[in-house]
C-alpha cells in the first residue's frame, strides 16, 4: 500500500497492512495509550485505596464493634460500587468511542469513503431478504457506509429479538451480528438465499408459533379429553395450524431447494432459489471459498446471504465485539486487534471484487 499526498490512498492500493498500521493507526494509538495508562493507574490506585479502607474498617468494626466504623464501612462499599460501575460502564465506553473516533478519521483516508455513523439498513430490505425470522424489536450499534470501485455498501451491527411477553420478559434472540448490504449495477433476476444448516430464524417465520405450535395442539387435546364438551378447542387449533402450514408452503414454494456438488458446503449450508440455473451461477466454488473467508474474518461459524433485485445481503452471526480498536483495561498497542478490523473490511472488498458489482452487465 503506497502512501500518497494528503495521506489518501486509492482503492486499488489497499494491500499492505503494515504500512496502513504503522503510518496511520499506530501514532493515534500511542497518544491514547499514554492517556489510558495514566487513567488506568489512577483507577487502580483508587480501587486499592478503597479496598484497603474497607478491610481496615471491617477489622476495626470486628474488634471494637464501633457504630462509626460500621457507617464508614457501608459508605466505602457504596462508593466503591459506584466507582466500579462508572469506570466499567460509562468511562470505558466513552474511552473506546474516543479511540474509535480518532482512528476512524485515519481509516477513512485509507479505506476510501468509509464513513462512521451511517443510517442503519432499512428494515424493508431485511424482510425482503427472508434471512431472518419475525422480530418484535431491533437495535443497531456501529453502522457505517462506504464505496469501493463505485459500489455502495452498508455495514450494520444489528441485534434482533422477539419478545413474547413484556410482563414476564420472555425473549428470543433472532439475530446478533453484522449485516452487510451491497448495491450493484447488476440485475439479479431471481431470489437466492444461502443459510447455515439448523437456523430456525429465517423466511420471516413467526417465532411464537414455531416454538409452541405442537405444544398448543397437545394442550388442546388434553383439554378435550378432560372436558369432552370442549372438543371444539383441538379442532380449532388444528385448523389454525393447518392453515399456517399451508400458508408457509405456498410462500416457500417460490424458492426451491438447490443441491450443489460440493458435499462439504452442502453439509454446512442450505440453498434455496427461484431459479436453479442462476443459483448455480452464483454459488460457485470460488464463492464458497470467499464466503468461508468472510466467515473466518468475522470469527463466526454462522453466516447467511441473499441475492435479490440489485442487492446482495450478508448476515454474519457473532457475539464478538466488532470494529473496536481500543480497550480501557488492555494496552492499545495491539496490532492483532487492528488487523482483525482490517481483515473484516478487506473480506467485504473481496466480495465486491468477486462479483464485479461495478460492471453494468447481467449475471
Amino acid at each position: 500500500m503506497q502512501i500518497i499526498s494528503g495521506g489518501v490512498m486509492q482503492e486499488e492500493q489497499i494491500d499492505d497492512f503494515d504500512n496502513f498500521y504503522y503510518y496511520h493507526i499506530l501514532p493515534v494509538l500511542r497518544r491514547y495509550e499514554k492517556i489510558r495508562q495514566r487513567d488506568f493507574y489512577m483507577f487502580l490506585f483508587v480501587v486499592f485505596f478503597i479496598v484497603f479502607s474497607i478491610i481496615f474498617s471491617f477489622c476495626y468494626f470486628i474488634k471494637f464493634g464501633a457504630s462509626f466504623a460500621e457507617n464508614i464501612l457501608q459508605l466505602e462499599i457504596l462508593f466503591g460500587t459506584i466507582l466500579f460501575i462508572y469506570v466499567v460502564d460509562y468511562y470505558h465506553n466513552k474511552f473506546k468511542s474516543g479511540v474509535k473516533a480518532r482512528c476512524s478519521e485515519k481509516i477513512k483516508k485509507c479505506f476510501n469513503s468509509l464513513e462512521w455513523g451511517a443510517t442503519p439498513i432499512d428494515e424493508s430490505i431485511l424482510k425482503q431478504s427472508e434471512l431472518f425470522g419475525e422480530y418484535s424489536a431491533i437495535s443497531f450499534d456501529d453502522c457505517f457506509k462506504g464505496k469501493y470501485k463505485g459500489v455502495d455498501f452498508l455495514i450494520s451491527e444489528t441485534y434482533m429479538k422477539y419478545e413474547m411477553s413484556k410482563k414476564y420478559g420472555n425473549k428470543y434472540s433472532i439475530f446478533n451480528g453484522v449485516i452487510v448490504s451491497f448495491c450493484s449495477n447488476k440485475k439479479i433476476n431471481a431470489k437466492t438465499i444461502v443459510i447455515s444448516k439448523g437456523d430456525p430464524h429465517i423466511r420471516n417465520c413467526n417465532v411464537q408459533i414455531e416454538y409452541f405450535k405442537y405444544f398448543f395442539l397437545i394442550v388442546s387435546v388434553v383439554i378435550a379429553i378432560i372436558f369432552p364438551m370442549l372438543i371444539i378447542v383441538p379442532i380449532l387449533v388444528t385448523a389454525f395450524l393447518v392453515c399456517y402450514e399451508i400458508n408457509n408452503y405456498i410462500k416457500n414454494k417460490k424458492l426451491q431447494n438447490v443441491t450443489l456438488e460440493d458435499l462439504n458446503f452442502d453439509k454446512r449450508f442450505s440453498v434455496y432459489s427461484s431459479n436453479q440455473i442462476e443459483a448455480r451461477y452464483l454459488i460457485t466454488p470460488s464463492f464458497m471459498e470467499r464466503l468461508n473467508n468472510l466467515r473466518t474474518s468475522f470469527g463466526t461459524k454462522k453466516i447467511k446471504c441473499a441475492f435479490f433485485d440489485d442487492r446482495i445481503v450478508f448476515a454474519i452471526s457473532t457475539n464478538k465485539d466488532l470494529f473496536e480498536l481500543g480497550d480501557f483495561h488492555r494496552s492499545l498497542i495491539n496490532k492483532k486487534k487492528v488487523k482483525e478490523f482490517y481483515d473484516e473490511i478487506m473480506a467485504i472488498y473481496n466480495m465486491i471484487d468477486y462479483f464485479k458489482l461495478s460492471e453494468k452487465t447481467g449475471l
